[in-house]
């Protein structure tokens, strides 16, 4: 299980993956968590081992690549005896999928949401084409949008911290609804 230091450790290598030790001790300081650079490298380690760290990425200033199409899937299935078992090739599909950016199961009006990314609009319709043929018969509605996203992808929103909430609140907050804390 990690802790709040574990989790603050996760949030700043998230939002960059290549600082050196110091830092992490530097922003761990800065938070109140009085810490040694070996204890942070060993917990790091740890992570690691765990696979809580599964690896290292890049991220990608999307103004300077050329745009993708983002094209968000939003799926009803038909009551089926074989949906149980067509869900898990669907599963496999959007797991296998190396332009399935997120996807999963809801709750509410949609059954399925998928988020993808394509090299081109006419790569995305190939694909949705083939994804119609393969689960139609357990689909009841498709739905698809192209997304234009205003900001670029920060997968570190999915790992931030309480105090980075608190502060992000307070900052837009105030005008509006007073103080949050």
């Amino acid at each position: 299980m990690i802790d709040n230091i574990d989790e603050m450790i996760l949030s700043t290598l998230s939002k960059n993956a290549k600082q050196d030790t110091f830092e992490i001790w530097d922003f761990l300081k800065g938070h109140g968590y009085e810490i040694t650079e070996e204890e942070i490298e060993s917990r790091i380690s740890k992570l690691e081992h765990d696979r809580v760290i599964k690896g290292y990425t890049i991220s990608i200033d999307m103004k300077k690549v050329k745009r993708r199409v983002i094209r968000v899937n939003l799926v009803t299935f038909r009551t089926s005896q074989a949906l149980p078992k067509r869900i898990e090739g669907l599963k496999k599909y959007l797991t296998d999928a190396p332009f399935v950016l997120f996807s999963g199961r809801t709750r509410g009006g949609y059954d399925w949401i998928t988020v993808k990314s394509f090299l081109s609009e006419e790569m995305a319709d190939e694909e949705g084409d083939i994804y119609r043929n393969l689960f139609g018969d357990i689909i009841q509605n498709y739905e698809v949008y192209d997304f234009i996203p205003q900001k670029d992808s920060p997968f570190f929103a999915l790992s931030y911290i309480e105090s980075e909430y608190k502060q992000f609140l307070n900052e837009w907050g105030p005008p509006f609804l007073g103080k949050y804390i």
